[in-house]
């Protein structure tokens, strides 16, 4: 097999368009001398925060911005509820900053929290939920459920990472919450080299994430007691290719809408139940999620793709209370591991060719119908 067969679950992609327009970007920074915190970075929020109607803050990963939004939340003393299928770091930034995080049910259909926690949050202390929009997709509960949360006096942070927002976002994901966060890091749908966009209602706190962003220049705070760790300043050229993958997302929708109709006509055709009743894909999705029935059909389909070349990635192996790292341990749920071990994502980038989908869709398809185990 030559390295052309293979077929990566992610490929960064940057349109033409974009290419060019931040190489003339680039020759403008190269001659300015500005490598941070300059007109580009300035650029690239004021384009955000006219098209969500919030405070736009640029930083240099999505990490970052939950850091600093969970600062900015005044974490510490409180119980965070956090999705129990996400990264470990995600709680264990809560932990670092002396909060309580709490792993909450998982929808099995939208992979979001469930209507539920809700009534969690009733009992919680001061509570701020990290609601995350999985793989982009948006649950059809998400905006009544996240309303019901602010009204009862909950944070809510949208974790946006995956999310690909549409021409007119600011009604959408991103804009239900207190808080919100986007990323353009390489694995991400708006992809470049990095960085991240904190998306604020209010000024002050826009403020305050913006002032923390520097580790330089801030001696008073040091002398305050308030420590800073590192920088997390976006450069200008991560700023360039983020504003223009901003702006030329709907060719990035375009690529992407077509390849979810290639996997979603052949499952279909085949009567294949790779897509759970209700997980119906959307313009959102930055990945291509699908259930393969058991932990032991997934992991044979994916070691049968791996040998023909094909990428993918299981969803999570644990909860992320699994690990002994993090506070909450003890509350493995056991039920959901099924779940995360069967949920796969396939490949699905704006520059796959609609033969390498088709391709993928009958690895998936024999898994379902055991063609591929006989």
């Amino acid at each position: 097999m030559t390295s052309t067969d293979t077929v990566p679950i992610w490929r960064t992609h940057l349109p033409r368009p974009v290419r060019r327009q931040t190489h003339l970007d680039v020759a403008q920074i190269l001659k300015s001398g500005r490598m941070t915190g300059g007109p580009l970075t300035e650029r690239l929020e004021q384009s955000l925060a006219a098209a969500f109607g919030r405070h736009a803050v640029a930083v240099s990963s999505g990490m970052d911005a939950l850091e600093l939004l969970l600062e900015a939340a005044e974490a510490q003393g409180r119980d965070v509820l956090i999705p129990a299928n996400c990264f470990p770091s995600i709680p264990a930034l809560a932990d670092l900053l002396g909060a309580r995080p709490h792993p909450v049910p998982v929808d099995p259909v939208h992979l979001a929290m469930t209507e539920e926690v809700a009534d969690v949050a009733a009992t919680a202390l001061l509570p701020i939920a990290v609601w995350i929009h999985h793989a982009g997709m948006v649950a059809p509960h998400a905006q009544r459920t996240i309303t019901r949360l602010r009204e009862a006096g909950c944070t809510v942070i949208e974790d946006c990472a995956y999310l690909l927002p549409d021409d007119h976002p600011d009604n959408g994901p991103g804009t239900w919450g207190d808080m919100a966060l986007f990323s353009y890091a390489p694995t991400k749908p708006l992809s470049g080299n990095g960085g991240a966009i904190a998306l604020l209602r209010h000024a002050e706190h826009a403020e305050q994430v913006a002032g923390r962003r520097s580790h330089s220049g801030q001696e008073q705070r040091w002398l305050d007691g308030d420590a800073f760790h590192r920088g997390r300043t976006l450069t200008e050229f991560d700023a360039s290719v983020a504003y223009w993958q901003w702006q030329h997302r709907a060719e990035t929708r375009s690529s992407l809408r077509s390849l979810a109709r290639a996997y979603t006509s052949h499952f279909t055709a085949s009567g294949c139940p790779a897509l759970p009743a209700g997980r119906t894909p959307q313009d959102t999705w930055g990945r291509f999620t699908v259930d393969l029935g058991s932990p032991a059909i997934a992991w044979q389909a994916r070691e049968h793709m791996e040998k023909n070349g094909i990428a993918t990635t299981q969803m999570f192996e644990l909860p992320w209370s699994g690990y002994r790292a993090l506070p909450g341990a003890t509350a493995l749920q056991s039920d959901l591991i099924p779940l995360l071990q069967r949920t796969v994502c396939i490949p699905y980038h704006p520059a796959l060719p609609i033969s390498d989908a088709r391709r993928v869709a009958k690895f998936v398809i024999d898994a379902l119908t055991q063609k591929g185990h006989r």
